[in-house]
């Protein structure tokens, strides 16, 4: 591929910063949606498919595995980049070493043969690793005691931090070398949902907490007697 066909999309693109530090991503969804249409017509297409494999809505630890999975196995071997290929490969094993800390934590035993629940290299380790706190994998994701806390603790933020930061590190592995081609694009694209996705995090975490004070308000002044309520008894 070029390593310059994308010159002046990306120089339209501003820059998205550290993640952790954002309070809002700097381009909104609309305006780089409209920026992406510079792409051409068989780059587009392969960046949907790989946004929609890689939607961090699908990682919640409520959610299933087999379909993504499948769809995993038909989506990244198509992939034209290896680059991108990588990355998906990379996000997808992360997604599975989630998957194992959320099934063992709910108590179940490790998925038996020919059950389609995890993708990539660690599939079988983690199986043969089920009952070890870190799978015997923590040379490899050195996070995934810290991820297991944060489950054990239900530590929503903290476990989201951590995952979000891990994905976020998995660009930075494979960015070098990679400014104005269709790779420097799916990158900021991949960056961009990350750090909107952090940013909404707090926004939501924040109204979840403020909806919790007013209800709780609300309940502690329900208790309270009605001022009526208060004369009758006084006058009773």
């Amino acid at each position: 591929m070029a390593q310059d066909e994308y010159v002046t999309l990306m120089a339209s693109l501003p820059a998205l910063g550290p993640m952790l530090a954002a309070r809002h991503a700097p381009i909104n969804s609309v305006r780089l949606q409209t920026r992406l249409k510079q792409l051409h017509p068989e780059h587009l297409a392969e960046l949907t498919a790989i946004a929609d494999l890689l939607d961090w809505s699908r990682l919640p630890l409520a959610g299933t595995d087999d379909e993504l999975v499948r769809r995993a196995r038909t989506v990244i071997p198509t992939l034209s980049s290896p680059t991108v290929a990588d990355l998906a490969r990379d996000r997808m094993e992360l997604r599975t070493l989630v998957s194992a800390l959320r099934r063992r934590h709910a108590g179940q035993e490790a998925p038996s043969a020919g059950v389609v629940w995890g993708y990539g290299r660690y599939v079988r380790r983690l199986v043969s690793g089920w009952r070890e706190p870190d799978f015997g994998l923590a040379q490899s994701f050195p996070w995934v005691n810290a991820a297991r806390a944060c489950l054990e603790k239900q530590d929503s933020r903290g476990l989201e931090r951590i995952l979000l930061e891990q994905a976020w590190h998995l660009t930075d592995r494979v960015a070098g070398g990679h400014v104005f081609n269709f790779e420097a694009v799916v990158l900021y694209v991949i960056r961009w949902h990350l750090l909107y996705r952090w940013t909404r995090y707090d926004a939501e975490a924040a109204a979840a907490r403020f909806g919790g004070l007013v209800a709780e308000t609300l309940g502690s002044l329900a208790d309270l007697p009605h001022p009526r309520a208060e004369l009758r008894e006084a006058v009773s």
